[in-house]
């Protein structure tokens, strides 16, 4: 065997090495009971039984499920639509207009984007939430799809779509049975990137969403950052963990965990006073608080 062809074999296998072997790392370690990442202390499934059991993770989980199915499906027409329409052009500038644009997304660094898309959503008059949601991730994925389609119905040309109409079928019929077959497969992998990208995405979500639909990357990441997310799963005999719910003009404003009631209402005063102090936020000046405050306990 010549020494090319072992070498180019070694560089595969060290390629896929390093794509997948952290993936099964994480994987492995997702199933640690042990309140250190890296540290393994034990086999467990409750971290993933919880995002069924526990109402804060299960309505994230639900809210990143539709999210990313929206975006998937709005991705997915769009990106079709746009690679195919590429794949006919034949001209050199629009080629090149296009590529810019379809790109753009994914060179533009993602934390400028989310602020683009918020300061658009300002003066738009749209309002956080899942549709807003939608529409910011799917600026970003539809350019997945895209690409992807147009790859893929680049070299087909138009010798079919001439073909079916000069057997008589309409636009409508050649788009259907002609275009839409032969870009499936890519029209496929492109929504599955679009909706992977969609369900694990943190920075544009988090400019995007309310209080109230918050997704489960959002939900993991602040608690893992803190510390705090572990100690769901690991609660000793009697400890009580106590969820605090700040209400404004009727819209859940903040969610915040503490260990005991009376950390909790030390939180809540610190927040009220230095909401006060600085005039930010829904407040009731006569009464110094951000709103209702409502204990609950795990």
């Amino acid at each position: 065997m010549k020494v090319g062809s072992l070498a180019l074999r070694a560089y595969v296998i060290l390629f896929f090495i390093g794509l997948y072997v952290p993936l099964a790392v994480l994987v492995i370690l997702g199933f640690n009971s042990g309140s250190l990442v890296y540290v393994w202390e034990g086999f467990t499934t409750d971290k993933y039984a919880a995002v069924l059991t526990i109402p804060r993770y299960t309505s994230a989980f639900g809210s990143s499920i539709v999210i990313a199915l929206g975006t998937t499906a709005l991705s997915v027409f769009l990106g079709a639509l746009s690679g195919i329409a590429a794949a006919r052009s034949t001209s050199i500038r629009y080629d090149l207009l296009w590529t810019a644009l379809v790109l753009l997304p994914l060179i533009v660094p993602e934390i400028v984007e989310a602020f683009s898309i918020v300061l658009f959503y300002q003066v738009a008059g749209i309002r956080n939430g899942t549709e807003a949601t939608i529409i910011g991730h799917t600026a970003f994925s539809v350019s997945f799809v895209a690409l992807i389609v147009r790859a893929r119905m680049g070299d087909v040309g138009r010798i079919y779509e001439e073909a079916s109409m000069l057997l008589g079928a309409t636009r409508l019929q050649t788009f259907t049975r002609i275009h839409l077959p032969m870009a499936a497969p890519a029209v496929i992998a492109g929504g599955f990137l679009a909706f992977a990208a969609s369900f694990d995405d943190v920075v544009k979500s988090s400019f995007t969403t309310s209080a109230t639909t918050r997704t489960l990357p959002l939900i993991v990441f602040s608690e893992a950052a803190r510390g705090g997310m572990l100690d769901t799963f690991r609660l000793e005999p009697g400890f009580r963990r106590y969820e605090v719910a700040d209400i404004g003009d009727g819209e859940l404003i903040s969610i915040s965990l503490w260990e005991s009631r009376e950390s909790a209402e030390r939180g809540v005063a610190l927040a009220r006073e230095w909401v006060g102090e600085n005039l930010a936020g829904k407040i009731d000046l006569e009464s110094n608080r951000v709103g209702d405050v409502a204990f609950t306990a795990e």
